[in-house]
């Protein structure tokens, strides 16, 4: 099996865990950017700890990933991620279907990115991908 594989199982597992501690917080009346704050302290511990594991580490390598325009857009990206999905479960919505219909909606958000962007190839398996994914999106929301 491709390591590929394993990879996306634990960003599946991950994903999983991440939407099961959300949701079990969804009656906590804190500031949403304070529990916030709280994940990514706890989050960076863990990295720490995690870190020799993954190769030798380079604390000088600091500086110029925070100068970098493409770490500031993932950070953005993690800091409206983790804020949707909070406020979504504190107003009532559900886990069942979160998780995946916001997948979805992404997934349909970067194909014209990565079309643009990156040039990447697109077909009509594709394209029947798209209309399923809406398809799915409909009879996710339907009530």
């Amino acid at each position: 099996m491709k390591w590929t594989v394993w990879f996306l199982l634990i960003a599946a597992v991950g994903n999983a865990l991440y939407h099961l501690g959300q949701k079990s917080l969804h009656d906590v009346a804190v500031n949403p950017l304070l529990i916030l704050c709280v994940y990514y302290v706890l989050a960076g511990v863990l990295c720490v700890v995690a870190m020799p594991f993954f190769g030798k580490v380079e604390w000088a390598s600091v500086t110029a990933l925070a100068s970098n325009g493409r770490v500031w857009l993932v950070a953005l990206g993690i800091l409206l991620i983790e804020l949707g999905f909070l406020l979504a479960y504190q107003s009532g919505g559900s886990v069942q279907w979160s998780g995946v219909a916001v997948n979805g909606l992404a997934a349909l958000l970067l194909i014209p990115l990565s079309l643009w962007l990156f040039h990447e190839s697109f077909s009509w398996h594709k394209l029947l991908g798209i209309v399923l994914t809406l398809l799915g999106l409909y009879f996710l929301v339907k009530k």
